[in-house]
């Protein structure tokens, strides 16, 4: 696997990361993005609060509406750094209008939505997972509810992790490391979470490094968002499970498990358990054959395996 090679500036002989930047630059502008984060995270819900609790008044979607605030927050966060240091909205992000199209809409949204659908349905084939009856009711209304909150959370994530912050990794320390590093702060952001384990953290940390090859592949963090938002949507809305131990209220039927918490990852939601990793891994095998990292010739199963760090064509 190959990774860009800092050159060293002939002036102050430091070493000089992709963009021109060297990597203190890199640093501080991580740095930055960081502390305007967590600033944003505080001020933007104090201002839109009022806004949003008399909204929530009329459609009494309380938890859907902390979303919002945060999602709004890293928007502006992330606004705010890319004008401060001058940097392009849609290079820096990938979440730009020409990073949105067919293929990373409908790409992204597969991605997510068969990486758990298949190993879910294959655990309650097995009889790993039971559905049992639950309280009757709406299942457009449920699943607009879900849509309503995982939606801002998705977003929220992506633009924390995989969008500028990925960008500016990726130009210090290569692809790998930019992976790596983002995947392993998702994992870890999870922490808290109710009934948390070991290997949810872990198996948190592996959709973190899906997610990457997700926006690598289209180069996109459309694709991204929408794959994780299709991830996380067919948990709660399509087999009504917890979701990174997060229950949201579903009607008609609840999805439990009866098998191994390692395998169907018991409170937690399918995507702790080990079957998970079975459908990441198959689907980012066919995201590396869409993106030309790995090329299936017609003679037997020969692969002939070409990473291209910049994925397509983004710099």
């Amino acid at each position: 696997m190959t990774r860009p090679v800092p050159v060293k500036d002939r002036t102050t002989g430091r070493a000089v990361a992709s963009g021109g930047l060297t990597r203190a630059q890199v640093v501080g502008r991580l740095a930055a993005f960081v502390g305007l984060s967590a600033v944003a995270l505080v001020v933007v819900p104090v201002l839109v609060y009022p806004f949003l609790q008399f909204a929530n008044g009329i459609t009494g979607m309380r938890l859907a509406w902390y979303g919002v605030m945060a999602c709004a927050a890293m928007l502006v966060a992330t606004a705010v750094a890319l004008r401060f240091f001058g940097e392009s909205w849609s290079a820096a992000t990938r979440f730009g209008i020409d990073a949105i199209g067919a293929w990373p809409v409908v790409g992204g949204i597969a991605a997510g939505w068969f990486a758990i659908a298949v190993p879910a349905g294959l655990l309650i084939w097995l009889g790993a997972l039971h559905v049992v009856p639950a309280e009757p009711g709406s299942w457009e209304q449920g699943a607009l509810l879900a849509l309503a909150i995982l939606a801002p959370a998705a977003l929220t994530e992506e633009l924390a992790l995989r969008g500028y912050a990925f960008t500016l990794l990726r130009r210090g320390w290569g692809t790998a490391v930019a992976v790596g590093v983002t995947s392993v702060l998702f994992g870890l952001l999870h922490l808290f979470n109710a009934g948390v384990t070991a290997q949810s953290v872990v198996m948190v940390a592996l959709a973190g490094v899906f997610l990457s090859l997700v926006r690598l592949a289209f180069d996109s963090l459309w694709a991204a968002w929408l794959a994780h938002l299709a991830y996380n949507f067919v948990q709660v809305a399509v087999f009504h499970t917890a979701v990174s131990g997060i229950a949201v209220p579903q009607p008609n039927y609840h999805t439990v498990s009866a098998g191994p918490p390692w395998l169907t990852g018991g409170e937690w939601g399918p995507e702790a358990g080990a079957i998970a990793a079975v459908g990441m891994l198959g689907v980012s095998f066919l995201l590396a054959i869409h993106a030309g990292w790995v090329q299936v010739h017609r003679r037997g199963w020969r692969l002939d395996i070409n990473w291209r760090p910049s994925g397509r064509g983004e710099q």
